[in-house]
């Protein structure tokens, strides 16, 4: 007889002030997996990872605020930066005892991800990046075009543009399918751009996100600090790619070996949404990854699994 499949359970928790959603599977006494979701999707990218990966590890994946589940605080009172997402994220860890994790970084969530391992790098015990980018010049497409130039210039005109061009059904629609050929086009989930545009309309968060859009750059300049943490700490990695991603090409996931020499790199199809188009793909690389680490790795928590 099969094993059955692990429940994932769906809550929320208040921190600092803010409504986080967040789902979870998996015992509190296994290895923990924080996975951190990208633009414009939100946890429900994970929704079939989770129960895939909870029979050994303890599976754990929030919704940032304004995304999601996740209230959206008014922009008067919640700086909508990475910088104040990563502490919004450490205080979500701390009110679920996370203390020592590997992290699953997509997109946006790899901006969040990589500020908290340079904070408490100790606390790190692997990465595994998917379709995220820590190098500028590396792969880098002419689909950034439009956000970079709200970048250097947050002129009303420039926010307005970024808006017309990225915040509709048709530009979040484009998030998803841009450049995809057919096959893989049909293999991702309507649901899943339909429930991000679902919450992208809802009241303030455009604008929310415009100004986290804006903080982008941050990131740029943050890239030599995060590339030498990779060099000093050098934390076990799989760097996951779906090689028809708009934004990136391939060139910016073997970027990751000059600094991370554990690096294990893997190209695969489809497009910056992978894990919805190769799913099995995905999952099988990644849980293939975690059970080769060494029990070390864990600190103690291996030992639980089973």
């Amino acid at each position: 007889m099969s094993s059955p499949i692990p429940s994932v359970r769906y809550r929320t928790v208040i921190v600092s002030d803010i409504r986080l959603f967040y789902r979870e599977a998996g015992s509190s006494e296994m290895p923990t997996l924080i996975l951190l979701h990208g633009f414009p999707s939100s946890s429900h990218q994970f929704r079939y990872l989770l129960p895939a990966l909870a029979d050994r590890w303890r599976v754990v994946a929030p919704d940032f605020p304004a995304f999601g589940y996740s209230a959206c605080p008014d922009r008067a009172r919640y700086a909508y930066t990475f910088d104040h997402y990563a502490d919004t994220i450490e205080a979500f860890m701390r009110a679920l005892n996370l203390e020592r994790y590997a992290l699953y970084l997509h997109d946006y969530g790899a901006q969040v991800g990589f500020r908290l391992a340079m904070r408490t790098p100790d606390r790190v015990t692997a990465l595994v990046i998917q379709n995220s980018e820590a190098y500028y010049s590396d792969g880098r497409t002419s689909a950034w075009s439009a956000m970079e130039t709200y970048w250097r210039d947050a002129s009303p005109r420039n926010r307005n543009a970024l808006r017309d061009a990225v915040f509709t059904e048709k530009g979040i629609r484009e998030e998803f399918l841009e450049h995809l050929p057919t096959e893989v086009v049909e293999l991702i989930d309507p649901d899943t751009i339909w429930l991000a545009w679902t919450r992208i309309k809802q009241p303030g968060v455009v604008d929310a996100l415009l100004d986290l859009h804006l903080d982008y750059r941050t990131n740029v300049d943050l890239y030599p600090r995060v590339q030498t943490y990779f060099r000093e700490h050098n934390p076990p990695a799989l760097i996951l790619w779906g090689r028809e991603d708009q934004y990136y090409t391939p060139a910016a996931a073997l970027a990751y070996q000059r600094d991370l020499s554990k690096a294990q790199v893997e190209i695969i199809g489809g497009g910056h949404w992978a894990l919805e188009s190769h799913g099995p793909e995905v999952i099988g690389l990644t849980r293939e990854f975690l059970l080769s680490l060494p029990p070390t790795v864990w600190a103690g928590g291996w030992d639980n699994c089973g």
